[in-house]
């Protein structure tokens, strides 16, 4: 049941970022796009490594040893949530990431209860 919760959490944890990052990160990419076809002789002068402030995150589906797997990377490049376990169909991959903005779109932050033993 521990196991169970602690991926429920996590789950909730990344929809909730996919939640919140979704709606800011369409605004971004049209920001950059923008950016882009106004400044393409400062391009060079960026570095592209650099981290910025309005950056948003994004879901990553990779393959793994053990199927297909996904993980939710913030602006910054690092990892900030990662599913538990791997998929044999990316089509499953996707579809549980579906699930999980769907389930965090309506879920509101708890803490658990203490358990008596």
């Amino acid at each position: 049941m521990r196991k169970f919760m602690c991926s429920l959490a996590l789950f909730a944890a990344a929809a909730t970022l996919v939640a919140v990052a979704a709606p800011s990160a369409v605004v971004a990419r049209q920001k950059e796009k923008d950016k882009k076809d106004t400044k393409k002789d400062d391009k060079d002068k960026k570095d592209a490594k650099a981290p910025k402030a309005d950056e948003s995150g994004a879901i990553e589906v990779y393959q793994a040893k053990d199927g297909w797997r996904f993980r939710v990377v913030g602006g910054d490049g690092k990892s900030v949530a990662i599913g538990v376990q791997g998929y044999a169909k990316k089509e499953d991959c996707l579809a549980a990431i579906e699930v999980l903005k769907t389930a965090l779109a309506k879920a509101k932050a708890t803490e658990p209860k203490d358990e008596k033993k």
